[in-house]
């Protein structure tokens, strides 16, 4: 694995001062009527093109819900983008806005992917906590990369989210969305609220207030019609109870809110009352920020009514059993990283979105059966207790010979190292070892002679040293486990 793909090399680079990225080149701001419909803030595509319309016409015009029929014409052999793939990416971010604490970071991301043969849809909502490679600024917590941009030259905040999470995920995002609390509050009262399923009850007795303090929020588990504020309150509470207290609660909340919020903006109560769309103009040009097109929008509105709500794919990447992602601490900060310190599980998940509701983050990578008998010590490196014994389950499931479990004499190792006691002569075993447990090698001069495919971290291991930090003298390999080890093998 590259040393900079390394949690090592992460927890160097963490707590570095933020360094200035070469600046891009700045998107004029759309003040446009917005899209908030395959996202937070992308609600209703298609009141966009129409009220984009309207406002373009002289005074005395009257607003027609036909006018804009013959934008469609003229748009109808244009392409949006991503469109000759038959898959359209779109990323809203949610921020908390001027009078809130971090104004520029976005408390919502959501990955949303548009299959515009078939009208099908797929949402993934990026976990704040995850950490990934930020350019220049090295490592950091993903809802800062809007936050950072914004530092650097004023509106260029989405080009840095957007370009973070394309090389995170592997897959070009051709639209983005951004909005702040206050606008979504105001967009909800704007449609006269929605209603919303709420899957169990919770409270949650420690909600932030404007003015720094807490209040206690309480919501009842069935159908509930939420004004703005309720809203908003219900898709960002992060400390309910119930199972309510986590950021991936909140997020699967979060998807709840779009989709009711979509489908209330495309009902006739909506579309078929000026008053609210002229009211949800003025909110969505002055408030929310995107790099479409009016004929994008326009193109994407035609999507809107085929979709149904509950055909539409949910994910959030959370720590869960099976996920791509582990959680951990960095410097006593909590983070989300991913298991192997590499991203192809996450990646395999955006790439399949649609090929199957019911898609699992399931790993990809399976621990191979060894070719002949390998006999193995594992030793626990960190303070998680029990972790050698999970290691060693796993390892005994897939024909591994583990003889002997404990901890090291010393812990706080940051990742896995299995040392070679064979002077290479299972050299392929060690390599399934060392790409499944993402580990460092010890070796011998003489294994490493012998497998030279295999760098090794360290030569200093002979085999009158062994006896020094094993327990029985027969085995093959000594594999100390590091804190990355517990996003692998807890799983």
């Amino acid at each position: 694995m590259p040393e900079e793909h390394s949690v090592d090399f992460l927890k160097k680079k963490y707590n570095l001062a933020p360094k200035r990225v070469p600046r891009k080149r700045k998107k004029m701001r759309k003040n446009l009527a917005m899209v908030l419909f395959f996202s937070l803030a992308a609600v209703g595509v298609l009141f966009s093109y129409q009220v984009v319309h309207t406002s373009s016409q002289s005074e005395n015009d009257s607003l027609s819900l036909f006018s804009p029929l013959k934008h469609l014409i003229t748009s109808a052999d244009k392409t949006i983008r991503g469109e000759e793939n038959d898959r359209t990416n779109i990323l809203l971010m949610g921020i908390g806005g001027a009078g809130h604490e971090g104004p520029e970071l976005t408390d919502t991301m959501i990955f949303t992917s548009i299959k515009p043969s078939t009208n099908d849809v797929s949402m993934l909502s990026i976990p704040r906590d995850m950490v990934v490679p930020m350019g220049d600024y090295g490592w950091r917590k993903v809802n800062h990369a809007n936050a950072y941009g914004e530092s650097e030259e004023a509106g260029t905040g989405p080009d840095l989210a957007v370009h973070t999470l394309e090389e995170v995920l592997a897959e070009p995002i051709n639209y983005y969305v951004k909005i702040d609390f206050d606008s979504f509050e105001e967009v909800i009262d704007a449609i006269g609220g929605v209603d919303i399923y709420v899957e169990r009850s919770f409270t949650d007795y420690s909600y932030p207030t404007d003015d720094y303090l807490t209040q206690t929020l309480s919501f009842e588990a069935g159908w509930q019609h939420m004004d703005g504020e309720t809203a908003l309150q219900f898709a960002r509470s992060r400390k309910g109870t119930n199972g309510e207290g986590s950021d991936f609660a909140r997020a699967a909340r979060q998807q709840k809110v779009i989709t009711a919020a979509k489908d209330k903006l495309l009902s006739t109560s909506t579309l078929l009352n000026p008053g609210r769309l002229n009211n949800l103009v003025q909110i969505f040009n002055k408030n929310v920020d995107t790099n479409m097109s009016i004929w994008e929008m326009i193109r994407l509105a035609k999507l809107a009514p085929n979709v149904e709500s509950d055909k539409i794919n949910h994910f959030v990447l959370d720590d869960a059993p099976g996920s791509p992602l582990y959680s951990s601490t960095i410097n006593g900060s909590y983070v989300l990283l991913p298991k192997r310190d590499d991203w192809s599980d996450v990646q395999y998940l955006v790439e399949n979105m649609f090929n199957d509701e019911e898609l699992n983050f399931t790993s990809t990578r399976d621990l191979k059966a060894p070719e002949q008998t390998v006999r193995v010590e594992i030793q626990n490196g960190t303070f998680l207790s029990g972790l050698a014994s999970e290691a060693a389950d796993v390892l005994m499931g897939s024909g591994f010979d583990v003889i002997e479990i404990g901890n090291a004499d010393t812990r706080g190792y940051d990742r896995t190292i299995i040392y070679d006691l064979t002077d290479g002569a299972k050299s392929s075993e060690l390599e399934i070892l060392k790409e499944f447990l993402s580990a460092d090698i010890g070796q011998s001069a003489s294994g490493w002679l012998t497998s030279p495919e295999i760098v090794p971290r360290e030569l200093s291991l002979t085999d009158a040293g062994s006896h020094q930090v094993t327990s029985d003298e027969e085995i093959d390999f000594l594999i100390i486990l590091g804190q990355n080890a517990q996003g692998i093998v807890l799983q």
